[in-house]
């Protein structure tokens, strides 16, 4: 207690040291919680998974993928020749499913206002909260999808529309708001906007990355797209599928791949390291320099705060020593004003960083992946990293302490 007593002390007695090098581990530990977090994403993204893998289907010849939805519906139905090749999978879910279909709609017709511009995910409702990453369990009871096909304030089929919090901010909307929207990505048959009525009946989670996105029914998409002879007219851009196992995903890539020669069907995972090629070399500065080069700039700090601070204390130490202060104890009380500093300022910087990037997120577009939020473990990367690097900092200053002898201290006062 009495060494602890100790250190509170010594570290209040020069303040402004103490305040500008926690200071600066708390910058550098945010910055450190900030590219963790993106880092950890992408790898998490780019890891195959041992069970419940998802695979996606795109068209293998075109960029950006459209191809016949009937592909999806020989995949997936019983009955079609595909299907029944398919049961005989060991892990195959036909029931893990679901398309997507990209549609881009704005409400200011005259395109003056960009905030107006929102994109939209045509897909089958009840789905959602199943088929989707960073949804899962999102509306279990599936009211929500009820609503989309069925909305209480219009009553019009099919023209529910779920949207993220920070999109209906700036689209100026709220929940029950209907509204008329045109689309800047579909056309109809004589090459004009497509016009579309649209009613928003709930709100994505905005702690999800989909805090920017939203849901149609594809049925209502379908439905216009034939109404207007639009040559988009029973397409969609992606089938998602799950399976149980790694080997039933690679069995049914095959059998999809060889029934379906316009597809290309591979697991989520590939397909999200195959759309991070460009971004390789980044990532692996970001990894293997800039990380190891924050570590390193902390280390320096600490090292060179407390190295100061034991240098003006020569002759205090040897007070210690001659009052019976073992050199472990030196030690220790050296150690400890690093460690306290490190670890108190590496905490704070966690979780200011976790409090403050969680209400907006960080938002940096890389492939399908627009915005990042701190995870709770972040919480713990703080005092770890602050801690660790506050110890190797502190070891050279520390032995030095430990080191000083009484007699060389005082011969030089004398």
């Amino acid at each position: 207690m009495r060494l602890v007593l100790l250190i509170f002390k010594n570290l209040l007695r020069n303040k402004l040291r103490t305040a500008l090098t926690g200071l600066a581990i708390f910058f550098l530990v945010a910055v450190f919680t900030m590219i963790a977090t993106v880092l950890r994403f992408l790898e998490s993204a780019m890891a195959d998974k041992e069970k419940d893998v998802k695979s996606i289907a795109t068209e293998r010849y075109r960029i950006p993928s459209r191809f016949d939805r009937r592909y999806v519906d020989d995949i997936v139905k019983p009955g079609s020749v595909l299907n029944d090749q398919l049961q005989e999978v060991d892990g195959f879910q036909e029931e893990m499913y679901t398309v997507w279909h990209f549609v881009g709609f704005t409400l200011d017709p005259e395109l003056k206002d960009k905030d107006q511009i929102f994109f939209c995910i045509a897909t089958i409702p009840e789905k959602i909260g199943t088929m989707t990453d960073g949804l899962e369990g999102f509306d279990p009871d599936q009211a929500l999808a009820a609503k989309m096909k069925q909305p209480p304030v219009s009553g019009i089929d099919n023209i529910g529309l779920l949207v993220g919090p920070d999109r209906l901010k700036k689209i100026k909307k709220k929940v029950g708001d209907v509204f008329k929207a045109y689309s800047i990505s579909h056309r109809d048959g004589r090459g004009l906007p497509i016009q579309m009525e649209m009613e928003i009946v709930g709100e994505l989670p905005g702690e999800s990355r989909w805090a920017q996105g939203a849901f149609m029914d594809l049925e209502y998409l379908d439905r216009v797209l034939r109404d207007v002879k639009s040559d988009l007219d029973g397409k969609v851009n992606l089938g998602w599928f799950q399976t149980k196992t790694p080997q039933a995903a690679a069995d049914m890539a095959g059998i999809v791949e060889k029934y379906i020669s316009d597809l290309k069907c591979e697991t989520a995972s590939s397909a999200v390291s195959r759309f991070l090629e460009p971004f390789k070399d980044l990532l692996f500065g970001v990894k293997f320099l800039l990380v190891p080069a924050i570590f390193v700039v902390m280390t320096v700090i600490v090292a060179n705060a407390i190295g100061i601070t034991v240098r003006e204390r020569r002759q205090e130490i040897a007070v210690l020593k001659v009052l019976g202060f073992s050199s472990r104890q030196v030690l220790t009380l050296v150690l400890g004003e690093g460690l306290l500093i490190g670890i108190l300022a590496g905490t704070l910087g966690s979780a200011l960083t976790f409090v403050l990037v969680n209400s907006a997120g960080i938002k940096i577009p890389i492939g399908f992946f627009p915005v990042f939020y701190v995870p709770e473990e972040a919480l713990t990367w703080g005092p770890i990293a602050g801690g660790f690097t506050a110890l190797v900092g502190s070891l050279l200053p520390a032995w030095s302490a430990r080191r000083v002898k009484v007699v060389d201290v005082f011969s030089k006062v004398a």
